[in-house]
């Protein structure tokens, strides 16, 4: 079964083909270097079909942030262990790692591994039932659509059962724009969405991966454009993440406050008698939850916050508009 849904897109093209295939799959040791933007940008997920124009030219950049995206080999990951059959790993900013194996007519992912908000560093393992990303060759209007099945293991949670469902297409065909004036007519969309089930403390979580991926084969088989979300909802927390990368730098800006990311930690965690609460600022409210969803603590955040009376177990701390566990 599965706990954690994520929509996971690997795709990658040589020069001149009009498909994916096993053939023009990115290389290990690939890798490109993009420009991290602003993450309140639309995505212009609408915008489908042939012939058609995406213009991102006028989005906004976090200024000197880059993200590298690469192919790494699977058997020499530390983690190889947890994704039996993989050889390789599709590494998007260190934010997320997907590790799959392919045949000629098929590109399979055996799982992945990313950093959630609220649960720490997630690795999600499809060892019952692997995750079908693409059918080759996966052409412009061509869909497909998989269940899987395994394990979800975080620090919050322990190792649980998981299970999900994806959909990935090829859903657009034409002409990408992008900051300075660079214009990109030859460029296929790749679209992934998964989503997953899995039962944490007696409720039920979901979570939702939404990412399109543009390649131009003249220029390479990695995205030169990507947007990616992750969405978790649950009755305990509700977390929400997008990320935006450009190959072409923004020729304007926003600060990092305002790019919708987790920008704070807490500490020491477990933590005895006080809790602290890094990149955050005094006089916020917040409220911590026990497993059960009931609200045990809640007041002012001034510093830090006196946990002492807590019974030891997993907590959430909601603050900010964000939620993060922590240990007692």
């Amino acid at each position: 079964m599965k706990n954690i849904t994520i929509v996971f897109f690997l795709a990658s093209f040589a020069a001149f083909s009009q498909n994916f295939n096993q053939g023009n799959e990115p290389a290990i040791g690939n890798q490109i270097t993009l420009h991290l933007c602003d993450s309140n940008a639309n995505i212009l997920a609408n915008t489908t079909g042939n012939n058609v124009t995406w213009n991102f030219s006028q989005i906004a950049g976090i200024y000197g942030v880059t993200k590298t995206v690469q192919l790494n080999d699977a058997t020499m990951n530390p983690n190889i262990a947890s994704f039996t059959g993989a050889t390789k790993v599709y590494d998007i900013g260190g934010t997320l790692l997907t590790f799959f194996s392919s045949t000629a007519n098929t590109r399979t992912s055996q799982g992945f591994i990313f950093n959630e908000p609220s649960l720490g560093v997630v690795t999600a393992s499809w060892n019952s039932n692997s995750e079908t990303l693409m059918n080759y060759p996966f052409a412009l209007g061509n869909t497909s659509t998989d269940n899987f099945a395994g394990t979800v293991n975080t620090t919050a949670t322990g190792t649980i059962p998981a299970t999900g469902a994806c959909m990935t297409a090829v859903d657009g065909s034409g002409t990408l724009m992008l900051p300075g004036n660079h214009t990109y007519t030859n460029v296929l969309r790749y679209h992934l969405m998964d989503s997953a089930n899995a039962s944490v403390f007696g409720s039920s979580v979901t979570f939702i991966r939404d990412v399109y991926e543009y390649y131009d084969f003249t220029v390479g088989n990695l995205p030169i454009f990507l947007t990616m979300t992750i969405t978790v909802n649950s009755p305990l927390f509700a977390n929400s993440v997008t990320l935006i990368l450009s190959k072409d730098q923004p020729t304007s800006f926003v600060g990092l406050n305002e790019n919708s990311v987790n920008a704070f930690t807490v500490y020491p965690n477990p933590a005895q008698n006080t809790l602290q609460v890094s990149g955050l600022a005094t006089e916020v409210p917040y409220a911590i939850s026990n497993g059960q969803g009931q609200i045990v603590k809640s007041g002012i955040y001034a510093e830090s916050i006196d946990v002492t009376n807590l019974a030891s177990g997993l907590y959430f701390l909601n603050i900010d508009g964000q939620v993060v566990t922590f240990k007692k």
